[in-house]
């Protein structure tokens, strides 16, 4: 390999790293919500849950994917995050009746209100 190849590769992968630090620099990352910290938690529908802070300054809600099923006809919700901020892994505890379930969260990303959302419970 010659100096002029090393410094084309060199050169390739410099704008394969720029280009994939600025894919992922546009998407909003998604509020860090402390679970050892006052929250609140809902179903969204069967399988994801919307998460706010609940004391302190308001920060954005975060929707939380599951791998829980049937989350509309839970009568609790609890998160707890290993960190500091609720994140992919995370445990998820659902209580429906006296049937408890244990799930995991897939996803975490902004809140925003999609067709299907259950309601707010008033």
């Amino acid at each position: 390999m010659t100096r002029t190849d090393i410094a084309l590769l060199i050169s390739a992968a410099t704008i394969m790293l720029i280009a994939f630090l600025a894919g992922n620099a546009a998407a909003a990352p998604a509020s860090c919500i402390d679970t050892k910290r006052s929250y609140v938690a809902r179903p969204l529908n069967a399988t994801q849950v919307w998460v706010q802070n609940s004391i302190g300054t308001r920060k954005p809600p975060i929707r939380l994917s599951t791998t829980c099923r049937h989350l509309q006809s839970t009568i609790g919700i609890s998160v707890s995050a290993q960190f500091s901020c609720i994140d992919q892994g995370d445990p998820v505890f659902a209580t429906t009746g006296g049937e408890r379930q244990s799930c995991v969260v897939t996803k975490v990303e902004p809140y925003t209100a999609a067709e299907g959302d259950l309601p707010e419970k008033k």
